[in-house]
């Protein structure tokens, strides 16, 4: 990470336990003139409009959560938000305010803290900077949680706990295991509490027009997505690591908001000018991705990028479903149930497998982040049935949010083997020159 960058981040930290109103302003603040210089002074000398637009919009809406968080829902990245989207009601996720926070070198002060209020260090980094952000009352009290139970075991402890700090309602969306249309009429009837819930609470009513329109906006963004994934195999884009985190979060937290459905129109547009695919390894990720580790970044992102490139992240296309606007309760709750996150582990490595086809990939890399169960559990499973396809895997463990719990001496190593493993047999295939 830049030296300056980490510098002023040990500045500010020093500020969370005296004067915590004083750090979100100055946070909001810092966030707030990264939006302002993405949009108006964007550097597309070495990064795609779309990376500039989304990371705009990302920063802006941080600081605005941080100014006014009474107008904001924290929720799961797996909760459907359009609901919010239709009242005008910001949300945001652990993962997402987390790794601002680690890009900007100060979430430690808030992974300590967490830690110093009884949650364990096993418990995942983006939930303890989440939890740190609330105990030092950096963030304060926003309208209201609501959060899904599938995928992560963390999200039953901390929204439970946010709760409790913040003295809040919270409303929690029971997921079935099992993938099916019972199960998506479920999830239904929950989001139509939710809707409920969230009026009495927030004091508003949504509009059923604007609903609709929010997931007539979700439908089309998915679209977009999908012609994206059709031709991101023949062309080469720069920057690849943090895109996709930011399809991450656009293909989850943002569906249904304009600025969402703009960036996926911009990465197709994107491909048109885009030069043709490089000869380099193109791998398909599993999980989240460090863009905060800057040697990783060097390897896999760059506009002259020749190791490495980054395909797509499983997270970005795990909720790829079919949606009707005229149904948006139904429509929400499938997006939901039927994300390969759910059920059982092997639908997640199916989907990863049916990508990497589709993509042209070379290999795939798991990313097993720190404390995340669900993604170590089926670590080496994924790996044995993607190589038995066809996909060298690499399994590494690491973690995303913390810097303080980085192996990066031995990551490092494993990647330039792999790297050395593809490129020997795309060499043998004729598919790489040496």
């Amino acid at each position: 990470m830049n030296e300056t960058i980490e510098r002023f981040g040990g500045c500010l930290g020093r500020l969370t336990d005296r004067h915590p109103g004083a750090l979100a302003k100055v946070l909001a603040a810092v966030y707030a003139g990264l939006g302002f210089q993405a949009s108006h002074f964007p550097n597309t000398k070495a990064f795609m409009p779309s990376r500039e637009y989304l990371q705009g919009f990302t920063a802006r809406l941080m600081s605005e959560i941080l100014l006014h968080p009474g107008r904001c829902a924290v929720v799961n990245i797996f909760m459907s938000c359009e609901i919010f989207h239709a009242l005008d009601i910001r949300v945001s996720a652990p993962e997402a305010l987390s790794v601002l926070l680690t890009n900007t070198a100060v979430e430690q002060p808030f992974i300590q803290a967490a830690q110093d209020s009884g949650a364990p260090q096993t418990l995942c980094s983006f939930h303890r900077t989440l939890l740190g952000l609330a105990e030092t009352g950096v963030l304060k009290p926003p309208g209201l949680i609501a959060y899904t139970t599938m995928a992560c075991d963390a999200n039953q402890l901390t929204f439970r706990r946010l709760s409790e700090v913040w003295d809040i309602p919270r409303f929690c969306v029971d997921v079935p295991f099992d993938v099916s249309e019972e199960a998506v009429g479920y999830v239904a009837a929950q989001l139509r509490e939710l809707q409920t819930f969230t009026e009495d609470h927030m004091h508003v009513k949504v509009s059923p027009d604007r609903l609709k329109e929010a997931v007539s906006r979700s439908i089309r963004t998915q679209e977009a997505y999908r012609r994206y994934l059709a031709g991101r195999p023949f062309v080469h884009l720069p920057e690849s690591m943090t895109p996709e985190l930011l399809s991450v979060i656009n293909n989850h937290l943002f569906l249904g908001l304009e600025e969402a459905e703009r960036f996926s129109t911009m990465l197709v547009q994107e491909l048109s000018s885009a030069p043709e695919a490089l000869s380099c390894p193109k791998i398909l990720w599993m999980h989240m991705l460090p863009n905060a580790q800057e040697p990783m970044k060097a390897i896999f992102q760059g506009k002259d990028q020749t190791r490495f490139e980054i395909l797509g992240c499983d997270l970005a296309y795990d909720n790829l479903v079919p949606m009707n606007a005229e149904q948006p309760y139904e429509s929400m709750a499938r997006r939901i149930v039927c994300s390969s996150y759910n059920g059982a582990g092997i639908r997640r490595i199916e989907r990863t497998l049916e990508l990497a086809r589709s993509l042209q990939a070379d290999g795939v890399l798991i990313f097993c982040q720190w404390g995340c169960k669900q993604t170590q559990g089926i670590a080496f499973t994924a790996k044995k049935m993607l190589e038995e396809a066809g996909f060298p895997t690499l399994v590494l463990d690491g973690d995303a949010c913390d810097r303080t719990n980085q192996a990066l001496g031995q990551s490092m190593t494993r990647v330039a083997a792999f790297e050395e493993e593809l490129k020997e047999i795309l060499s043998a295939d004729g598919h790489l020159l040496l």
